[in-house]
């Protein structure tokens, strides 16, 4: 078993040491082709190394079926931040053939703090690293995709800001066309002796018309 989690990447920290300490906490679990592992949304609090066999991570699709979106093969870890911190499973794990797995518990990581507290500081922290080292990945790749959408719609936008510019400019002139076709004011240079039509509007204002 030790040989098996020394091969897994998210240990890669912990010493040949570590590993077999690390394997007396572990215990055998082996699942047959077809076999629920984990269940999306019911509650978790444990972590499996893959040692031989593959699971298939699963999605509902149309009319009731699963699509299969990943699957996690041998020396490859599910289900880390579990252990660590229990919450609802993100997915749902099925076996898609025999699979043998090593499990660690919530309890189990308990039992490892009070019996060996090096060996369990070491795993967090191997599985903290693991859990950021992904999140930076998810983040990066977020970004790639939001560049590239906005570099496709470029265009769109440019032609918006131009249309938007040139209505704004109509407004202005048209406004400016509008207020040169006011009537002049009583006393103007018109010279009028009528009442034009401030006139009058004031005068119905004031009651007085």
């Amino acid at each position: 078993m030790s040989s098996v989690i020394r091969a897994v990447k998210v240990f890669e920290t912990l010493s040949d040491v570590d590993c077999a300490e690390l394997a007396r906490f572990m215990r055998i679990r082996q699942y047959q082709p077809g076999t629920t592992v984990f269940e999306r949304g019911k509650p978790g609090d444990t972590m499996l190394i893959v040692a031989d066999g593959a699971l298939s991570v699963v999605m509902p699709g149309p009319r009731r079926r699963n699509i299969e979106v990943a699957r996690v093969g041998v020396g490859e870890v599910v289900g880390e931040t579990s252990c660590i911190d229990p919450a609802p499973r993100n997915a749902t794990m099925i076996a898609a053939v025999r699979t043998t797995t090593y499990e660690l518990g919530r309890k189990e990581l308990k039992r490892m703090h009070r019996e060996a507290p090096r060996v369990a500081t070491t795993l967090v922290g191997a599985i903290i690293r693991s859990v950021t080292m992904r999140l930076r990945r998810v983040d990066e790749r977020i970004e790639r995709e939001l560049a590239g959408h906005l570099a496709a719609r470029l265009p769109e936008l440019r032609q918006t800001l131009r249309s938007s510019t040139r209505s704004t400019s109509a407004g202005t002139s048209s406004a400016r066309t509008a207020f040169c076709r006011v009537p002049p004011l009583a006393g103007s240079a018109a010279g009028s002796k009528r009442p034009d039509t401030w006139t009058a509007m004031l005068a119905r204002l004031r009651g007085s018309a």
